[in-house]
């Protein structure tokens, strides 16, 4: 035999063992599995823009979204056969509860949803874009000043806010979410409502309509939590900022509420909530004046957008089942 054939034939085995290989492999690697109590339609599509951040695409055509929209929030909210909705189990349900609280500052959007400039003065826009960098640094509650506190219940009973790590205490969910405001929410008050599956995780994010009533709003967000109205709120973060720009007048403030969401994390196995996140946004439009580095500026619109990030993590496994 030919060193040629001797070659080609030490050629192919050497391709049908690797291949041969490659099959061993994918043979002993089993895909993780995961129970799904309740199958719905969820959005799988994603892609990462310039700056990184991935965005879902949509899966289904208008029609479909729409009547997904229906069924996930009924999921959500009403009690069938199967067992109790995700937020009806939650009036009835103890855990330790952790609360975190941020707030940010970005470019409002107009009806093609593209960026709006601060205002029409470069100089003030640049000095604008670090207002985040003077966002109040204050805790969800008036008893806790830092971003993240505990809910805890101590030994007479009573629930307590506090600052750091502490040995898990169990509380009544309905006494530290806004349940009630969540279960009083209609199928009306939703533009969307969407659903990915991770893992042993499900993530449904409920989008409200802009012209949701604003007092729902904010009782929706604020419920259990001691917080000012969005107008304090934003003219207690503008006189951080007073080091180049004041408010012309305080009285003067318009506030338009946009996308408002909230995110609700939820174990597939048994359909229990693990976290609800409400993110608050709202388009504030006023005017402002120079000061400091910008004195001698002429009182100047300015618009933006104001959010607020409010999360409840809920850690229902108690450490004394634990080994």
């Amino acid at each position: 035999m030919s060193k040629k054939i001797l070659a080609i034939i030490s050629v192919i085995l050497a391709f049908a063992m690797l291949f041969g290989f490659a099959g061993c492999q994918s043979e002993g690697e089993e895909e993780t599995t995961y129970a799904v109590k309740t199958p719905l339609p969820i959005e799988n599509r994603t892609e990462i823009d310039e700056a990184g951040v991935a965005h879902t695409l949509p899966t289904y055509s208008p029609e479909e979204a729409k009547n997904n929209t229906v069924t996930i929030f009924d999921y959500l909210t009403k009690d069938t056969e199967a067992g109790v909705a995700p937020i009806n189990e939650l009036k009835t349900a103890k855990a330790a509860v952790k609360i975190g609280l941020s707030k940010g500052i970005t470019k409002a959007k107009n009806e093609k949803d593209e960026d709006i400039p601060y205002s029409d003065n470069d100089t003030l826009n640049a000095s604008i874009k670090t207002l985040s960098n003077y966002m109040l640094i204050t805790g969800p509650t008036e008893e806790v000043k830092n971003p993240t506190c505990y809910v805890g219940m101590d030994k007479t009973g009573q629930i307590v806010v506090f600052d750091g790590e502490t040995e898990f205490n169990e509380v009544p969910l309905e006494k530290v979410l806004p349940i009630d405001a969540i279960a009083a929410l209609t199928i009306e008050d939703v533009e969307s409502v969407i659903c990915i599956d991770e893992g042993p995780l499900r993530t449904v994010t409920v989008t409200l309509k802009d012209n949701f009533a604003p007092e729902m709003v904010e009782k929706l967000y604020n419920q259990g939590l001691k917080q000012d109205d969005i107008k304090k709120a934003v003219l207690a973060e503008l006189k951080e900022a007073e080091g180049f720009m004041k408010v012309a007048d305080e009285g003067n403030i318009g506030v338009e509420y946009d996308n408002c969401q909230l995110i609700i994390t939820i174990n597939r196995e048994d359909d229990t909530i693990t976290a609800v996140e409400y993110i608050k946004r709202a388009n504030i439009t006023t005017a402002v004046t120079g000061a400091g580095t910008l004195e001698g500026l002429k009182e100047t619109p300015i618009e933006f957008c104001y959010e607020s990030f409010l999360k409840y993590e809920l850690d229902r496994v108690d450490p004394a089942t634990v080994e």
